[in-house]
């Protein structure tokens, strides 16, 4: 792919000295970047396999769940509350 760009002065310095440091041409700097940020940003979102940082501690600690109810739940959560019978597994 051909890409041709202008980049203001802060960033095409930025990227010359990224490119100076990597002592490589500036499509593999570009390719190089470009696998980071998927890796970064990408990755985490589509890998599903593995559960987040987040969700295991909360899995560590035995936290079951939360939901948003009025004040009134403790005393009357059999009538705010769905029992009916639910897909997967039950314990």
């Amino acid at each position: 792919m051909h890409i041709e760009t202008d980049l203001d002065p802060i960033h095409a310095q930025r990227l010359f000295d990224i490119q100076q440091r990597l002592q490589k041409p500036l499509s593999d700097v570009l390719a190089t970047l470009i696998d980071l940020w998927q890796e970064q940003f990408i990755d985490p979102l589509v890998d599903d396999a593995q559960p987040s940082a987040l969700y295991a501690a909360l899995e560590d600690i035995g936290f079951i769940g939360c939901l948003d109810a009025d004040e009134s739940l403790a005393a009357d959560y059999k009538q705010q509350l769905d029992f009916s019978p639910k897909c997967g597994s039950s314990r």
